[in-house]
């Protein structure tokens, strides 16, 4: 007796395993279609070398970020000589400004000389007459009584010639060490724009060892 057609049939289908969950047990999730699961689920122990690198990079770009904005805010220079002597000395490190341009007389501003970098006091503005006279420095007709300058004050014999007058967005600068300071004395007054740098704001000293 031939058996009926079963066998052939359930040699050829598929078996699916089900699994029997207890009650309040949570269901299985299963990642969206199309989507791997996050390997840091699955290693959540990453290498400590991996996290080192990774926050190496971290501190690197905040480091180039700030060094970008202190470049482009700010300055620093080292004072090669004793012209501005006793306020900033030769070996003084001075961190300027390098938006601020509106000066006003009394200012120590960094002055671009041929590529070199001087730090001057300003001791006249746009529309100010300068001139000497045998007691020293006159503004605009009035004698300067400049406190820490402790030299005296006079014109170079092959400096410009006075009364000079400040043009528009320039200033007339000098050094506190006034027998010995390559200034607006020699070289007339200074373009803000083009011949400055910025305002002093700080000045770090030298150690004397």
């Amino acid at each position: 007796m031939t058996a009926q057609g079963g066998g052939g049939q359930s040699a050829g289908r598929h078996f699916s395993t089900a699994v029997l969950l207890e009650p309040g047990d949570p269901e299985p999730q299963e990642p969206p279609a199309g989507q791997s699961p996050d390997p840091a689920d699955e290693d959540p122990d990453q290498p400590m070398a991996a996290q080192l690198i990774l926050l190496l990079l971290k501190v690197a770009m905040v480091l180039g970020f700030i060094a970008m904005v202190f470049l482009f805010l700010f300055g620093v220079t080292q004072v090669p000589d004793e012209s501005m002597r006793p306020a900033v000395r030769e070996g003084d490190l001075v961190v300027y400004y390098r938006l601020q341009r509106d000066y006003a007389a009394g200012d120590l501003v960094v002055v671009d000389d041929g590529g070199a970098r001087e730090v001057r006091r300003v001791v006249a503005v746009a529309g100010d007459e300068v001139d000497f006279s045998a007691d020293g420095l006159v503004i605009n007709g009035y004698l300067q009584s400049e406190q820490g300058i402790y030299a005296e004050t006079e014109p170079f014999a092959d400096g410009v010639t006075y009364p000079v007058t400040v043009g528009e967005g320039q200033v007339f600068v000098m050094g506190d060490n006034r027998p010995s300071s390559k200034d607006s004395r020699i070289y007339g007054p200074v373009d803000v724009a083009s011949g400055t740098e910025g305002e002093a704001m700080t000045v770090i000293r030298r150690r004397n060892f």
